[in-house]
């Protein structure tokens, strides 16, 4: 194919001539062929040999009369003769005689200059030496040079055979143009075709070309010779198949041109013209005569580059979506596996403590199995605190969370319940073997080494096997026996059937002194229905969402140490679903990005009633309902409601959520406007302590948060970028399956998301691909700007795993992703 590419180009200038010229071409050039085989035989004479014999006699004659002189010994004879000779030929520029040992006796001329010749050499058509004998042996030599050759265009006319050629050549092209010009007039195929229908083809849409049984080109139309850039003095008369072509296959071209009787649909081929390259689609079919037999081919030609441009940059968008896809589900496994990790010590985190604990106890439940827990609470913490800084208690959590995995089983489960307290899940376990695993980790901790400080552990154990009815009376159960461990004097172990009946845990520091009416009359709280009513306000809003775990946490660190266990627990959901409400919001007024108007802040004030709905008929909980009810409650009450509570009346968790809730709008970012940060917000907090506030629980907070580290508040946390992941995930299931309608509600949703976490990247990218989602939409717009937000969210969740995994205990990442094995055959019980 490459030679016949190179053939074609070496002759193309020629094709623009008509058949007649390039016939007569041809003719003058066989005979200005044949003149020059016959000077080359000899034929004609060659004027370079008789150039070269003269030559060769003057040097010959020179040589024969210095060697007589030489003889006679006439040196001066010899000079005049040598001059004479120079003298006497124009070409002749210099001559000299050497003797044998090539010393020089006389010189004509700049020989030095002229003489191109070195010793032993062979003489050439410019410098000839013939030697000088004398006495039958070797006297000298005769050293005669010759000018050069004239320029090549004057040596060219000076040759007889060159002359002649050049007049053959004009001389017989204007006589074989002449002739062929007036005889193939009668032999152009075009001619037998009438005119009308070759009027008729050339308003044909596609190429038509009609070829003889040979696959010779009898006809034309003017589109086909547009396509391939060819005129009827190039085409007709030809092979089509000398044509450039590129063949999809070798059975296509075999076939396509010679079709038999039977037509052949759909055939490609490509052609090459100018740097750029076409596709045609090719229908051919055969043209037979009366008697059946096939008499040639008529073949149309559809232009389909742009068709076949568009389907290979779709299929190299498809392969790039898929590689995107599945990286970013990759990145989202990995953000989903960091969302249930504490980030300081590496332990699952409490939500997803309480999602695996519910399968467990179900599990435990419907096969009559063992589950044991205990709760583990490190010693005097709050002193290591004080005493050596915040930095040393992290260091000392996280060598006891590290303690904790290396000696718990594949199968434990260890979580970082709150605080300095952690909790661990023991499937399948007694309570003897709890008690066991208990004491191995209290000693494992108390060989912990640390300069200046040592630490240890109490810890309270409690099994299913003493009766608790539901995994938060387990719970329960383990917080109480860790409240004996502490009292009795801390680093040992106390199961639930050592601790005495009678032993009640101090009201003012672990009873909630606001709980009102029996907690046994209220129904249990499966978390998992907790998390799917999360999950589905995710999906609606997913700001919203992580505005309501950051809340989650910020109670949870309050209420630990003032509440029991389960009344934080009732803290930590009410917090969680204190804006279940929304989902009832229109996404209009839910997702929009500016401030809102009086009628749509109307609007959303519904959604607390709409929330409170929800978790009653979810939840037949009367306190996790009250809780979610009155977080609005001023602690002053309301003049226009005297009938709700206030102050102390107000339930404890309902005081806490106000504040955090509170807290977290003050500290957090908005469209429009910017978070304050923490003290100011302090600062808030205290002025509207005694009026809309707990001053007492307002303070608490304080200290709290201020203890702790700060809660990451940022729009790039691992739930907003796990959220862009899911949401990008969602649109590319909805482009694979066409769902135009859902593609522009995902991107309006992925837009809203990334205006609130301040992605003015994929804010600008989700925008442009809501506008380009009409009616009319191009599926490869559609592809290029869902590849550019695949591409700008895997950059947005790698710069966070990255980050996180940087982070997380553990100096190898082969080490979190054995523990997200883990964490993923826990996740998949039944």
């Amino acid at each position: 194919m490459s030679f016949r590419l190179l053939v074609d180009f070496v002759i193309h200038p020629f094709r623009q001539l008509s058949v007649a010229s390039s016939l007569a071409l041809k003719l003058v050039l066989l005979s200005t062929l044949t003149l020059t085989l016959a000077s080359w035989l000899g034929v004609i004479p060659n004027p370079k040999s008789s150039e070269i014999r003269r030559k060769a006699v003057i040097s010959e004659t020179l040589a024969i009369t210095s060697s007589l002189l030489a003889e006679q010994h006439e040196n001066r004879l010899m000079r005049e003769n040598l001059t004479a000779i120079v003298a006497r030929y124009p070409d002749v520029t210099s001559a000299c005689i050497r003797t044998a040992d090539g010393a020089v006796i006389h010189q004509i001329g700049d020989h030095a200059l002229h003489w191109r010749l070195k010793d032993d050499e062979a003489s050439t058509r410019n410098n000839i030496c013939v030697p000088v004998m004398h006495q039958s042996r070797r006297w000298g030599t005769v050293e005669v040079s010759f000018s050069q050759d004239r320029g090549l265009l004057m040596t060219l006319f000076q040759q007889p055979t060159i002359l002649l050629g050049i007049v053959s050549v004009i001389f017989n092209g204007l006589l074989f143009r002449w002739y062929l010009g007036r005889a193939l007039a009668y032999l152009d195929p075009s001619k037998s075709v009438p005119m009308h229908v070759r009027s008729t083809l050339d308003t044909f849409a596609e190429g038509v070309v009609v070829l003889d049984k040979d696959q010779k080109i009898v006809l034309a139309n003017d589109k086909f010779k547009r396509h391939v850039g060819r005129s009827d003095r190039e085409l007709l008369g030809n092979r089509i198949d000398r044509l450039p072509w590129q063949y999809e296959s070798d059975e296509s071209a075999e076939h396509l041109w010679d079709p038999g009787k039977s037509a052949i649909d759909g055939g490609r081929v490509s052609l090459e013209l100018s740097q750029s390259r076409r596709t045609y689609l090719v229908n051919s079919s055969a043209i037979c005569g009366d008697d059946g037999r096939r008499r040639g081919t008529i073949a149309s030609f559809d232009d389909i580059t742009l068709l076949e441009n568009k389907r290979e940059e779709l299929s190299r968008m498809l392969i790039d979506l898929k590689e995107s896809r599945d990286e970013l589900a990759t990145r989202n496994q990995e953000l989903k596996y960091l969302a249930t990790r504490d980030s300081l010590t590496g332990c699952l985190n409490r939500r997803t403590f309480f999602e695996i604990f519910d399968k467990h106890w179900e599990a435990a439940r419907q096969s009559g199995a063992s589950l044991s827990c205990f709760m583990v609470d490190v010693d005097h913490f709050k002193s290591v605190n004080d005493t050596f800084g915040h930095s040393m208690g992290d260091e000392v959590l996280r060598k006891v969370a590290h303690v904790m995995q290396q000696t718990a089983r594949n199968c434990d489960v260890v979580c970082r319940y709150g605080g300095e307290e952690f909790c661990l899940l023991l499937p399948e376990t007694g309570a003897d073997q709890a008690w066991d695993a208990a004491e191995r980790i209290r000693c494992a901790i108390e060989k912990i080494e640390f300069e200046a400080l040592s630490v240890t552990a109490s810890l309270g154990v409690s099994s299913i096997s003493f009766g608790a009815t539901e995994p938060q009376e387990l719970l329960d159960q383990a917080d109480k026996c860790l409240y004996v461990a502490k009292r009795n004097g801390r680093n040992q172990v106390i199961r639930w059937d050592e601790v005495p009946e009678d032993t009640t845990v101090e009201p003012t520091t672990r009873e909630d002194p606001h709980a009102h009416g029996d907690q046994d009359n209220d129904a249990p709280i499966p978390y998992p229905a907790v998390a799917s009513l999360l999950s589905a306000l995710a999906y609606r809003d997913s700001a919203t969402a992580a505005h309501s775990s950051r809340v989650a946490e910020l109670c949870v660190a309050v209420a630990t140490g003032l509440v029991s266990v389960r009344d934080s627990y009732l803290i930590e959901v009410a917090a969680l679903l204190h804006d279940i409400g929304k989902i009832g919001v229109p996404d209009a007024i839910l997702l929009k990005p500016g401030s809102l108007t009086a009628a749509e802040w109307e609007i959303m004030h519904r959604h607390d009633r709409i929330g409170v709905e929800i978790v009653k008929a979810a939840f037949a909980n009367e306190k996790l309902v009250d809780i979610v009810r009155f977080h609005h409650i001023r602690y002053s009450g309301t003049a226009d409601a005297p009938w709700l509570p206030q102050g102390d009346s107000i339930p404890i968790g309902a005081r806490i959520l106000t504040i955090a809730d509170a807290f977290d709008a003050m500290v957090s970012d908005r469209v429009y406007r910017k978070g304050r940060d923490r003290d100011e917000a302090f600062t808030e907090l205290r002025r509207c302590a005694g009026t809309q506030f707990d001053p007492e629980l307002v303070e608490r907070f304080v200290a709290v948060v201020r203890e702790h580290k700060p809660i990451d508040l940022k729009p790039g946390s691992k739930e907003a970028a796990l959220q862009l992941g899911l949401q990008i995930e969602e649109l590319v299931r909805a482009l694979d399956e066409q769902d135009i309608a859902g593609i522009k509600s995902l991107a309006a949703r992925l837009q809203a998301t990334a205006a609130r976490g301040g992605i003015s990247q994929i804010e600008r990218v989700a925008t442009e691909l809501t506008a380009t989602l009409g009616d009319d939409a191009d599926l490869m717009d559609v592809l290029r700007l869902v590849n550019e937000l695949l591409e700008l969210c895997r950059s947005v969740q790698k710069t966070y795993v990255d980050t996180e995994f940087a982070e997380v205990p553990g100096a190898a990442a082969g080490d979190l992703l054995a523990h997200a094995c883990t964490t993923a055959s826990h996740t998949s019980m039944p």
